[in-house]
């Protein structure tokens, strides 16, 4: 692993770029870096990514987004800050973790897209 700093943050971090093995990898590839940043760290990443889930939601619709998340449905492990957040000690699950579950489940979650 590689030592970095966050290009948003300023955070320290470890990246395994080049390696084809870094924590990156796991997230959903629904967006690149731009030319002008370099890394996030996974905290600053998951805002962006949740930050981007909500522009192509409201973008092209839910129906063409949950196209998008179809892929990463059997993804087996949880991503901290993408899938969940923890607030008080209370896991939350984001936007993009209950799109992934492909309907409501009718439990009222404070995230719920549907």
């Amino acid at each position: 692993m590689t030592a970095k700093h966050c290009s948003k943050c300023n955070q320290s971090f470890g990246c395994g770029s080049g390696t084809g093995n870094c924590w990156c990898m796991s997230f959903p590839a629904i967006m690149s870096p731009t030319l002008e940043q370099d890394c996030f760290c996974p905290s600053c990443l998951g805002d962006a990514i949740n930050n981007k889930i909500e522009a192509l939601i409201d973008e092209n619709g839910m129906e063409s987004f949950q196209k998008l998340a179809e892929p990463y449905r059997a993804q087996p492990k949880l991503i901290k800050n993408v899938d969940f957040t923890i607030e008080d000690e209370l896991y939350v699950f984001s936007k993009w973790y209950l799109i992934k579950q492909g309907s409501c489940c009718k439990n009222g979650c404070k995230n719920c897209p549907y």
